[in-house]
């Protein structure tokens, strides 16, 4: 369930356009955080936040994924499996291209255990959370996040970037994480 922003006074929503380098956490396949600086923008009455980026960014990697199941839980049921990624397979960099070239056996482990990143009934996305910080004023918004790569959500996302940061450079490669705001932390 998406968090209704409209409450959260002046003073939250000002912080939210002021212009803030944030970070942005999701979780790798081995369970650690994945931190990283972004810029994000708030749309409050829709409880969303968005970071625009490139398609094969790490964080688009851990986030996406075929059917609903990330890259993350395809890395570990396909390892669970018996499929062998390599001597290497703890420095594992979230690419997509990584995975899907095991198709045949990461597709078994899938069918087999049936996971997804959501459930019926709850909203589709990977937990993730943004922050952001200015000396005693701190703001995290935890959600769930979706890629979106269609033209015009990536137009929208670039709108409220400029908006907010600067016009970002041309990028053909660029989508947008949506993220569905479940809850929200902080002094503000």
């Amino acid at each position: 369930m998406t968090v209704d922003l409209s409450g959260r006074g002046a003073a939250f929503l000002e912080f939210w356009r002021e212009r803030h380098l944030c970070s942005l956490t999701t979780v790798r396949p081995d369970g650690t955080a994945h931190v990283v600086p972004v810029g994000v923008t708030l749309e409050p009455a829709a409880g969303l936040a968005r970071v625009i980026t490139f398609r094969r960014s790490r964080k688009v990697a851990l986030i996406k994924g075929r059917d609903g199941v990330t890259a993350g839980e395809r890395f570990t049921e396909a390892r669970s499996a018996g499929l062998s990624f390599g001597d290497d397979a703890d420095a594992f960099d979230g690419e997509l291209s990584e995975i899907e070239a095991r198709g045949g056996a990461i597709a078994a482990a899938e069918n087999a255990s049936g996971r997804v990143a959501s459930r019926p009934g709850s909203a589709p996305g990977v937990p993730v959370a943004v922050c952001q910080i200015d000396g005693p004023r701190w703001s995290t918004l935890e959600g769930l996040a979706v890629v979106r790569d269609d033209p015009a959500a990536v137009a929208e996302a670039v709108r409220r970037y400029a908006e907010r940061y600067r016009a970002p450079r041309v990028n053909p490669e660029r989508v947008v994480l949506e993220i569905s705001i479940t809850r929200v932390l902080g002094t503000l």
